[in-house]
């Protein structure tokens, strides 16, 4: 009864049922969409790190790599006050919140600025688990993939997060790529 009650809610709530029963697939035009509508806030309250499988050893996969770089430097930049990393061990054996977190924190991060949301093992799980870490009305800037971000933020206004309090950051799209020896220099955070 609880799972018809679940598929019930999602599919008279959400706009566009392809993320509930079908596999997710990507639309460049969406993909295309979304970035060239932003309007990007001056300072967010925290970074959203959505969740990506570490490598079968642990270590931060090509993908966690890509998020964390790009909310490091946005960290860096003082443009968000915390980074929130979200993941469980969906895919591997790691907690994919802790790999990032950790990685984040080597890269210069303050511990006291990095959440960790262990238990996601979806993104509805990775938005609905870190939005309970927020206090009402913050604002929030959400990184992954720029295939990921039109899902992501169907699923963030699902669970109530609006673009007044919201904006979308493809890491893939922020250049230059991942590099261990842009973290190497001290970092600069300027108060946003």
């Amino acid at each position: 009864m609880k799972r018809a009650l679940l598929v019930l809610l999602l599919a008279s709530g959400c706009t566009d049922l392809r993320d509930v029963f079908r596999p997710y697939a990507k639309h460049p035009e969406e993909v295309e969409a979304l970035l060239a509508e932003e309007t990007p806030l001056p300072h967010y309250d925290a970074a959203l790190v959505l969740g990506c499988p570490a490598l079968p050893d642990g270590t931060p996969s090509p993908c966690e790599r890509c998020r964390v770089k790009s909310a490091v430097r946005q960290y860096r930049r003082g443009h968000v006050g915390r980074i929130i990393f979200s993941g469980g061990a969906a895919h591997s054996p790691a907690v994919e919140a802790d790999v990032m977190g950790d990685l984040a924190v080597r890269r210069g991060v303050p511990a006291a600025d990095v959440v960790r949301e262990g238990r996601a093992l979806t993104t509805w799980q990775n938005v609905r688990f870190s939005l309970r870490l927020l206090h009402p009305g913050e604002t929030v800037l959400v990184i992954s993939t720029a295939d990921h971000l039109p899902r992501a933020r169907r699923i963030a206004r699902f669970w109530g997060l609006d673009d007044a309090h919201a904006r979308y950051f493809a890491c893939d799209r922020d250049l230059p790529m991942d590099s261990d020896a842009e973290f190497a220099q001290p970092p600069t955070k300027t108060n946003g």
